[in-house]
């Protein structure tokens, strides 16, 4: 693994910066497979340049989530109060008709940013991210999506420094089960912020929400 630095429109991110996202966030009380294992998971994560995005509380979610898309065209700063509505609208509307789901994350792996649990199967999922698409492009336009996330996954925590990962997933490896259930039912519209921990000199992702937009219009 190398240090990881997030990016924006193709270029590392300003120290700070806010900009509109939509994620799957696991619950509390609903998924307590997925933080079980995710929470298997911090020993080995915190004996690595990772910093693990839940804390050590059982069954704490922190900041957990599998990205869905990313509002691209522009930081949250410069989309008005009334633009921001106008995409929540069209999330409404694109989402309306998408039935609720199940799917699966695992098993744990140590990649070049960190450590993630892949969305497998992943069918439902990368068709509700083509409609979240689909919203984003009919408020904010093609300019909008120019994030390319790669395969749906939900990521563990960011790295701050190189290290081996071979050695990591021989660690994640003993970890069992290696697959636990993730209910989909809301998209969260969120205004996220990264930021340089002091502590490791790392990126840091933190949140306020902006929506939550309810499968098939419940």
């Amino acid at each position: 693994m190398e240090r990881f630095t997030p990016c924006f429109q193709g270029r590392p991110w300003a120290d700070g910066m806010e900009v509109i996202h939509a994620y799957l966030l696991p619950q509390a009380g609903v998924d307590e497979e997925l933080l079980a294992l995710a929470h298997a998971c911090r020993p080995a994560l915190l004996d690595y340049p990772i910093d693990p995005a839940y804390p050590a509380q059982a069954a704490d979610p922190g900041e957990l989530h599998v990205t869905i898309e990313m509002v691209a065209d522009a930081p949250t700063a410069e989309i008005s109060r009334n633009e921001q509505q106008a995409l929540i609208e069209a999330l409404h509307g694109e989402l309306a008709d998408v039935e609720r789901f199940e799917t699966e994350v695992g098993p744990p792996i140590g990649n070049r940013a960190g450590a993630l649990l892949d969305v497998w199967p992943d069918a439902q999922a990368v068709a509700l991210q083509g409609r979240v698409r689909a919203a984003i492009r009919t408020a904010r336009g093609a300019a909008a999506l120019q994030h390319d996330g790669g395969r749906l996954h939900m990521s563990l925590g960011y790295s701050y420094d190189s290290a081996n990962s071979d050695s990591l997933n021989s660690r994640l490896r003993a970890i069992t089960p290696r697959r636990a259930p993730l209910q989909v039912d809301i998209v969260h519209l969120l205004n996220v912020r990264f930021a340089i921990n002091r502590d490791t000199g790392g990126w840091r992702l933190t949140w306020e929400p902006l929506a939550a937009i309810p499968l098939g219009g419940n």
